[in-house]
């Protein structure tokens, strides 16, 4: 892969990653405050991308749910100024079946373009599996590479899907029960789990003079496990798999049970990348709209 091709594709994996972060610990509401509710609900939500706390641009994402099935889709504008000025866009959506234990992709697709580069990627799922994965420009493997094998591409959970995990959750408590466990994820090239685990509860405190949500926010640590699709001794999967630091802060949307994501950090070798939302509106028929604007 030339490395004009790689930066872009790096940078347009930082959107698709921020945003599938972002999303990740997303909390439909517990069976119990389910059954009483309708059938359908809808988030948008808007969030303002940073690193090393210069901003970058910002990703806006759409859910729409009932009982049955689901849709997805995230688009976003990142500008970089290093020695050269870069712009990038990009774009994203999913969409498959509800289940008792969660969500059950079809289709999954992600593209990004720049002034000189453009970029797609189409995945398919079939039977508990992905059943089709095309990239163009393709993905270049090294004899390094670990390969991905049948057996690691089934069960698994496509970016944007893995926001809806946790719609098995029963228990919306601060022990943790927010944050379970492991989630299998494949990006059309890598496989990797997302190991969701209990930090702590802090007390978020708008700006002064801005309006924005101000109360409790559950904080889940997130740990990267790479599993294939990757080289041993690439620098930035070691630095990503070794740190502690990585959280999304989760608010829970009033009377209904749900939680939605308010912030994302990931450290980098090169810095640190955020995702605060900036405002969301939830919509569940039968509950009162629920939105934040910082």
């Amino acid at each position: 892969m030339k490395t004009t091709e790689a930066t872009s594709r790096g940078k347009s994996l930082l959107m698709s990653g921020l945003l599938a972060l972002a999303g990740i610990a997303f909390v439909p509401p517990s069976p119990d405050k389910a059954a009483a509710a309708p059938k359908h609900s809808r988030l948008a939500a808007v969030y303002d991308i940073r690193f090393s706390g210069v901003r970058l641009g910002e990703f806006e994402v759409w859910s729409n749910v009932n009982e049955e099935s689901y849709s997805l889709r995230g688009k976003g504008e990142l500008k970089f100024i290093t020695r050269w000025f870069f712009e990038i866009k990009g774009g994203t959506t999913t969409a498959g079946t509800v289940t008792e234990n969660g969500p059950k992709p079809a289709t999954f697709a992600f593209n990004f373009k720049t002034k000189k580069r453009r970029g797609e990627l189409a995945m398919m799922f079939e039977n508990d599996s992905v059943s089709y994965v095309k990239a163009n420009p393709p993905f270049s493997n090294s004899s390094k590479t670990i390969p991905v094998t049948a057996a690691h591409v089934k069960g698994v959970l496509d970016p944007l899907s893995a926001i809806f995990f946790t719609a098995k959750a029963t228990n919306l408590n601060e022990d943790g029960s927010v944050c379970p466990g492991r989630v299998p994820v494949f990006d059309g090239k890598q496989r990797f789990d997302l190991v969701l685990s209990h930090k702590k509860t802090i007390q978020v405190k708008k700006k002064r003079r801005k309006k924005g949500y101000r109360g409790p926010a559950v904080v889940c640590r997130i740990k990267y496990e790479p599993i294939a699709g990757y080289k041993p001794d690439n620098a930035g999967v070691k630095f990503m798999a070794a740190t502690d630091d990585i959280e999304v802060w989760l608010i829970e949307v009033p009377k209904n049970g749900m939680y939605v994501p308010y912030h994302v950090i990931i450290p980098t070798p090169y810095g640190t990348a955020s995702a605060t939302s900036t405002a969301f509106h939830v919509e569940i028929p039968g509950f009162e709209k629920f939105a934040v604007v910082r």
